[in-house]
């Protein structure tokens, strides 16, 4: 059978594809474009709706007898529900897991929610903060990766003129352009105090090394990080609609 094709305007986080092994063991659930490289590759039979099934013999069964990783997922924000300008949210955030050893890093399923666009926005402020935590906790400033570096420096001094009332003189459409210039260089859609005085306190020293790597680094537990994330998104999020089977103790 051909590829599948389908249009929505709204997009989907999650495909709901069931793919089986040879045997006809459920493995694992996919998105349509993985769903398709399977079917254009000749790797896989489109069987019915939403099923495919691989040719080939895998090395693993992937989530095969694990509860959570075969359940069939809404498309809806887990907090407000809404099903539009839905959004992939990390729960670690991936300048952490991108260091984690690759057992851990490959089954990140359990740690990808939908959100909205608007619950997501609202929930960056307690990531941010969680993220300051954390960089106090284990001594490793959160723009660590910048440090030594001419262009972080540029900015650190561009931030100072925002300082209430630090240079009264600057015109209002240079106090535009350096807010635009600070926001373009740490990809932020906007700039707080907080920030802004976060940037200024830096320390100039010496890393080879980026914030999340040296506090991975760092790390005796890496499940208990992993839980803890967890658990500062649903403190912080009134989160009414997580799937079946979700839970911070996932491991």
């Amino acid at each position: 059978m051909g590829l599948i094709h389908t249009v929505n305007k709204d997009r989907k986080i999650y495909g709901n594809y069931k793919v089986f092994s040879p045997e006809g063991h459920l493995m694992f659930r996919c998105d349509q474009k993985k769903a398709n490289w399977y079917l254009s590759r000749d790797l896989a039979d489109l069987m019915e709706t939403f099923t495919i099934q691989l040719k080939f013999e895998p090395k693993g069964l992937g989530n095969h007898n694990k509860v959570y990783g075969l359940t069939e997922m809404d498309n809806k924000c887990v907090v407000c529900g809404s099903n539009e300008f839905l959004t992939r949210h990390h729960v670690v955030p991936i300048c952490y897991r991108r260091f984690f050893p690759i057992n851990i890093k490959s089954h990140n399923f359990h740690d990808v929610l939908s959100l909205c666009a608007g619950c997501h926005e609202k929930y960056e402020k307690y990531a941010y903060n969680n993220r300051l935590k954390i960089a106090d906790e284990y001594d490793v400033p959160i723009n660590g990766e910048l440090f030594n570096n001419k262009d972080f420096l540029k900015v650190r001094r561009l931030s100072s003129c925002l300082v209430d009332g630090a240079y009264p003189n600057i015109p209002k459409w240079r106090i535009k352009e350096i807010k635009t210039e600070v926001k373009g260089y740490f990809g932020w859609k906007r700039i707080t105090k907080r920030r802004i005085q976060d940037i200024i306190d830096i320390k100039v020293k010496v890393y080879n090394r980026t914030h999340g790597e040296v506090v991975i680094s760092k790390l005796v537990d890496i499940n208990t990080f992993i839980k803890d994330w967890r658990r500062n998104f649903i403190q912080n999020m009134d989160c009414k609609y997580l799937p079946k089977n979700w839970s911070v103790e996932n491991e």
